[in-house]
Order: C-alpha cells, then structure tokens, then sequence
C-alpha cells in the first residue's frame, strides 16, 4: 500500500535533518512524501520526497538574539510568536490542502494533529528528546537537576504548560473544522534505546523507534581528508548554538587540544565557535562551516559539542568519546544523562575558557572510549527509519496494533 505522508518540523538542523532522513527512507520505500521545513535546510528539487517551504527560519532568529533566554522573552512578541503563527498557519493550510494519510511532526507544530484528524489521517507526533510522555524514570528535558526523583512524573505539567502559547490556535483550528481531538494517534520518539532504555509506564502508543540519520554520502573532500589522516584529531562544534563567547571558546578549546598533541578540526555551525585571524593560516587547525559526521566522526579521537540529540547520537554511533558544553533546552538533560549512565564526563559550563580546564575533561572523556565503542556497536544493529516506516505502513494498513479506531 503506498502512504501519502506529510512530515513537518521546524527549528534548527537538529529538528530538521532527523525528518529529512525519514523522508528520503520513505520515499525509498515507494511513499508520496511531501517535506515541510523552514530555509533552515535547502530545499532539493532532485529529491525523491516534494519539498514545502514553511515561513521564516530559526537561524536568522539565532542570528538576531543568539541563544540569550532574556533576549528571546524580550523579543517573543514580536519575533517568534508571529513566526510560530505563520508556520502553523501554513502547515494547516497544506494538510487540508494535500489530505495526507499519515502525518508526521514536531511537537511545536501544535496545529498538526488537528488538521490531521479534520481530512481523516493519522498524527503521529515525533519528539526528538522524550519530553511530553510522563514516567517516573526521568524527568523531562528541560527540567533542573535539583528536581527530586519523586517529582519526576508530575514535572512533565511545566512541559505541557510551556506549550500552552499556541494551544488556543489548535482549539481555535478543532472548533472551525469539527475536529474532536487535537492530541495525536501514535508518538514516535527517535531515540536509541542503548541510550534510554524506553520507560516501562510509557503508555502503547508511544514507539521508541531508534535514532533517525541520513546514510553518508560517501568520500570526503581531499582537504578534509588529508587533515584527517595524519595525528589525532579533535572535533569541535557547537551546531545551531551562538553567543558571544565564539572566539575565547574556540581560543580555549584549540589550546586545549595543543596541549594534548591534538589538531583541531573547527565546526563553526551558526556562530558558537569563531576562528580567531589565524586560524585559518594553522597547519593544525581546519575550519569548516558544517561536515558530514557520517564520515567524519570515525576519524576523530575525541569530541565536544553542545549535545543536541543528533550530534550526541552522532557521536555514540561512530564510537567517539565526547565532552558535552550545554547551551540550552534538552542539552543540559543529555550531559547530566550520558554521565548517569557512564557513558561521558560531567558536563563543562558554555562559559568555560580556561585550556587547562577544557583538557582535563577531554582526558576524562577518553577514558570512556571502550563504553562509547560498545554503545556505537550496539547502534549499528539498530534502524530507527526501517521501524517508523514500518509503523506508518502498519496504522496506515489498520495492522498495527495500535491503530486509532
């Protein structure tokens, strides 16, 4: 049965690039997939999936005020409150429009399961990081580490609050259309298991699927490879994240791996490392705006990163050891996670510039590179895109066991 799927997500490369992959593993597999993304990603015309251009973009709202919590709350009214309307108003418009069977989204795509259920389709919510599906295991990301364990099951309210913001244009959307339930059919979290083993009180309809990534897209230019091949190399990247400590973090972490007889390779990302003047000119430094970690990451000796979802899982499926510099939202969650279960250090602050310090913690994360060797072993069994896609068929056909009625 071929599935017309609708995939909408929005944030940074993060958000973007898991969805991207389930496209492109869908489309594979013979589906009508039609892709909704900002201009965070480019669109493909030669893609096998149809690209949907939603409104705005998270970087050049990262580029306006960085990743500041006081300059976001400042700037709510008039930036991202009506850029959220846009694209929910958009991803609405498109699903009414191209009546999917099956749509697949970002939880900040709040209007998405409504829209859904008014043309008769399946929503299946897909979170990144677990963090609106209660259990008292762990607290949801985003939550301080202070919260007692007992309280971990009811934290998950602060969550369901956070999103309020735009509850009232999902109940606004569900009262025009006659559409009973905002809420979605299924929920997809693609995360590995050897990382978080999945909750024993999630409820039925909540598959946690594996980790989501784009297949490598083979050799690597001569530059980066030649850089690569000789001495140990140190992977520095901070994805999406900026603020304006670029050039003393990256001044430190390039000291850091000098000390250590390290060469740097430097990932600028959008702006949370800045080369300083000779950066460039180093013969042990290379400084790339973004690369592949498919084929990257096997070539480096150790990491630190920000710890988004995706570069963490990056990293444990390539079996590299990493240190994690938090910035925001879940990455806190996943530094403090990742040490819990012995598989890193303790996180470093994001104001970190002392060389010495940022050495010590790459030393303490090489000792974790035998257990950071067998998580990426047990990765490689794992296909988070075959089970989605699977599942999708599955409730598409009315065989999966958890199928709306």
């Amino acid at each position: 049965m071929r599935v017309k799927l609708f995939l909408a997500t929005v944030g940074s490369r993060g958000d973007n690039e898991p969805f991207k992959a389930l496209a492109l593993e869908a489309a594979a597999a013979g589906h009508e997939v039609f892709f909704a993304h900002t201009n965070d990603i480019p669109s493909q015309p030669q893609a096998p999936y149809t690209d949907v251009e939603l409104p705005g973009s998270m970087g050049e709202v990262i580029a306006g005020q960085g990743v500041s919590v006081l300059k976001a709350l400042k700037n709510y009214s008039s930036v991202m409150k009506p850029l959220m309307e846009r694209i929910l108003e958009e991803t609405t418009q498109q699903i009414l429009a191209l009546k999917p069977d099956v749509v697949v989204y970002h939880p900040k795509v709040l209007t998405a399961a409504t829209a859904t259920h008014a043309v008769g389709g399946i929503a299946i919510r897909a979170e990144m990081v677990p963090m609106l599906n209660p259990t008292d295991e762990f607290a949801p990301v985003g939550m301080p580490a202070w919260i007692p364990v007992s309280w971990n099951k009811a934290s998950y309210r602060i969550i369901d609050a956070s999103l309020s913001a735009f509850d009232g244009q999902a109940k606004k959307l569900a009262r025009r259309l006659g559409v009973i339930s905002t809420q979605p059919d299924l929920t997809f979290v693609p995360v590995s298991p050897s990382i978080i083993s999945p909750p024993k009180d999630w409820p039925d309809d909540v598959v946690m699927t594996g980790s989501w990534n784009t297949p490598g897209h083979g050799q690597l230019d001569e530059e980066l490879a030649q850089f690569l091949e000789f001495g140990e190399v140190l992977y520095a990247g901070f994805g999406s994240m900026k603020d304006s400590r670029g050039v003393a973090r990256a001044d430190a972490i390039v000291q850091a791996a000098r000390s250590l007889g390290m060469k740097t390779l430097m990932v600028t990302g959008w702006g949370g490392l800045v080369p300083g003047p000779t950066d460039h000119l180093a013969p042990d430094i290379l400084v790339r705006e973004s690369v592949p970690h498919t084929e990257v990451l096997p070539h480096c000796k150790v990491a630190i990163h920000h710890g988004g979802a995706g570069t963490l899982h990056a990293m444990l499926r390539a079996g590299v050891p990493s240190v994690i510099m938090p910035f925001l939202a879940d990455q806190p969650w996943w530094a403090r996670h990742l040490h819990q279960q012995k598989l890193g250090p303790a996180g470093l602050s994001r104001r970190t510039k002392t060389p010495s310090v940022i050495a010590a913690s790459l030393t303490a994360a090489l000792s974790y590179e035998g257990v950071t060797k067998l998580a990426g072993l047990k990765m490689a069994t794992e296909d988070g895109l075959a089970r989605a896609v699977s599942v999708i068929e599955e409730a598409e056909a009315g065989t999966h066991p958890l199928r709306p009625a």
